[in-house]
């Protein structure tokens, strides 16, 4: 008869399997991954930024400038106008700028990988 044998879990060699591609790549292909990883980020942040600017933004300029709040354009008052046409207008703007940089650091980061 055979001994039973229990598995409770991976091989010690790797006691957790890799979570970001800078860990999967490892070895010399590692830096250039988290590189590409810090530039995308960036630009995240940098998205993140704008939208909070604007969003948190507009409330205070509207406070600050209560005759702003007054004005009508074809009935409707100023802040509404903004919120309603305006906003949504710049949140696509910046968000398609963010899609087209990060994958043109993807590019940049393959090209890269492929000529080394």
């Amino acid at each position: 008869m055979s001994e039973r044998v229990t598995v409770t879990g991976p091989p010690s060699g790797s006691a957790r399997p890799p979570h970001s591609p800078a860990e999967v790549s490892g070895g010399a292909g590692a830096s250039p991954v988290r590189s590409l990883m810090r530039v995308q980020a960036a630009y995240a942040a940098l998205t993140c930024a704008i939208v909070a600017l604007v969003s948190g933004g507009l409330p205070l300029l509207f406070a600050s400038e209560p005759a702003l709040s007054r004005i009508r354009i074809l009935g409707v008052r100023l802040p509404w106008l903004v919120l309603s046409a305006v906003v949504p207008v710049v949140w696509v703007a910046v968000a398609r700028r963010h899609v087209r940089l990060a994958e043109r650091a993807e590019r940049d980061f393959a090209a890269m990988a492929r000529h080394e």
